[in-house]
């Protein structure tokens, strides 16, 4: 339905309700008017029957019934204002005061009725329903024949059997009715006409701002709800109406709804491509964490291993001290060798020089053969010492032990041979010659041993000298193991750091694969929910 049409509706809706609220005035008023008047004549006969019954009173007090009734009547005409009069008549229906003179004294059943009752018989009726009798009949003013509308009302004075009435004109609440009527008709013409132009200019203003019919402009509306984008919109009004509104609306509508579409498919492959690319690295991070794992374990029993090595290498090194402190032990006694050996061959040599003075000394021989008798004890001890030490140095103390043993020897000999001395000293003398030649022999033995001793002494100093390389060596494999050991324990918690990093990585990758495929997801249902717009 056009707005126009519900304007009009509304206007016409409008009039019958004034219509109709004026006619309910109007009747109300009437209604109110007669009231007024049936009231007033109620109050007319009231009056009357209050003085008809204060004449009776009289009456009742000695005052006789004709001249009671006669100051009754006299009281009743003398209330005569207008139009408005009382008249009576008696149980024989004889007027008994009437402002007409010509009808007083005589039977008077009044005016016929169109329905062909006398007003009396109205009257009557009316006495019979209520005490105080209204009726309404037309009859006609003094000086003239119209008749008009004529409001009686009658009362029945029972002592006296008396009718007694009065009436009112009512014309004038007609003649009121209709005025107000025709006020009442103006009014609402104007009001008509007014609300004719408010609803002609509500309705152009409408139209202006609505830019068409508003069904049209519903209709619109639905297709765009519908997502229906691709229809054209017929705009009647201004740039600023309704309809223009919806049809830029439409315009920028399809706009987004295009750049949304082209959005979602690029999200859509942009997240598949993700959730490709976050599967590999979901497996890659997998991989990694095994990796890592196994190189956290690699790692603690490396470093074990260093931690095994790295003991081993200070036992190696308290070994090597040991070494080196039985090398220079060793070297000590060699060098003590080599001097009491260059003393026996001192000793020897002094020996085999005195061989000539021998005859001369013999007297000295005794304690010239104790004295090498302690030299042989000593050396033989010496060469004990040196034999253990070269026993200790192991292999490399070989030679020096196979020297000492000869030494050891060669003392024992020495000592047999002081022996020897000290038994055959008296053969000394005799024997001289062979004893020179024996001193010969013994000397190159003697710097044989010297010189043996002297190697041994230097082989010793060797072995002392790599022994404390080897003891450095080992002491700063040592340091190196424990740095390497320290390095491996740190290197292995940075592994296991890492190893949770790696993990936790995995997880926020998971997470992040599922956030990805929801993001999948959502992409496929925007397009869906793009797809529904008709562009």
């Amino acid at each position: 339905m056009r707005v126009n049409t519900r304007l009009f509706i509304i206007m016409a809706a409008s009039l019958l309700a004034l219509l109709s609220i004026a006619a309910v005035a109007l009747l109300s008023t009437r209604a109110t008017l007669v009231q007024e008047k049936r009231e007033q004549i109620t109050h007319l006969l009231r009056m009357a029957e209050g003085t008809m019954s204060h004449f009776q009173k009289l009456e009742e007090k000695g005052l006789p019934r004709a001249d009671a009734q006669k100051q009754a009547i006299a009281a009743l005409n003398a209330l005569k204002v207008d139009d408005i009069y009382f008249f009576g008549r008696n149980p024989q229906n004889v007027v008994m005061f009437h402002p007409n003179k010509d009808r007083v004294g005589k039977v008077d059943m009044g005016s016929t009725l169109p329905d062909g009752r006398t007003t009396v018989a109205v009257y009557e009726e009316a006495l019979q329903k209520d005490h105080y009798g209204l009726v309404t009949i037309q009859t006609s003013r003094k000086g003239s024949k119209e008749e008009f509308p004529k409001l009686n009302g009658v009362v029945r004075f029972e002592p006296w059997g008396w009718m007694v009435g009065t009436g009112i004109f009512i014309d004038d609440i007609d003649q009121l009715f209709w005025s107000q009527a025709r006020t009442l008709l103006i009014i609402a013409a104007i009001g008509m006409i007014t609300l004719a132009g408010l609803i002609l200019l509500v309705s152009r203003s409408i139209m202006q701002s609505l830019g068409g019919d508003p069904n049209y402009a519903a209709q619109v509306v639905k297709a765009i709800a519908d997502g229906d984008l691709g229809t054209d919109i017929a705009v009647q009004g201004p740039p600023h109406s309704l309809l223009a509104a919806m049809r830029e609306m439409q315009l920028k509508l399809r706009q987004m709804i295009e750049e949304i579409r082209l959005a979602a498919t690029h999200i859509n492959q942009a997240s598949r491509q993700l959730s490709s690319d976050m599967d590999k690295v979901h497996e890659v991070s997998g991989v990694a964490s095994s990796s890592t794992s196994s190189a956290a374990a690699a790692i603690e029993q490396l470093s074990v291993s260093i931690d095994h090595v790295t003991a081993s290498a200070r036992d190696t090194e308290s070994g090597s001290r040991g070494t080196v402190e039985l090398a220079r032990q060793g070297e000590a006694l060699a060098a003590q060798a080599a001097d009491g050996i260059r003393n026996i061959a001192g000793q020897v040599h002094a020996a085999s020089d005195m061989v000539g003075k021998l005859a001369e000394r013999t007297r000295n021989i005794s304690g010239i053969a104790e004295t090498i008798r302690d030299i042989a004890n000593q050396t033989n001890l010496l060469a004990l010492n040196a034999a253990i030490e070269a026993a200790r140095a192991g292999e490399t103390g070989r030679g020096f032990a196979v020297v000492a043993d000869e030494v050891r020897k060669l003392a024992e000999r020495t000592a047999t041979a002081t022996d020897e001395i000290s038994t055959i000293v008296q053969a000394v003398v005799s024997e001289t010659g062979s004893v020179s030649n024996q001193m010969d022999d013994i000397r190159p033995a003697v710097e044989g041993g010297v010189e043996q001793v002297q190697q041994a002494a230097q082989t010793l100093d060797a072995i002392s000298k790599q022994a404390s390389q080897a003891l450095e060596n080992v002491h700063n494999v040592v340091v190196a193991m424990g740095e390497q050991s320290q390095a491996g324990t740190n290197i292995a918690g940075n592994v296991e750091q890492v190893a949770g990093v790696v993990e936790e990585t995995q997880n926020s990758v998971s997470n992040a694969v599922q956030a990805v495929r929801a993001i999948d997801q959502q992409a496929d249902t925007l397009q869906q929910t793009v797809g529904r717009f008709r562009l």
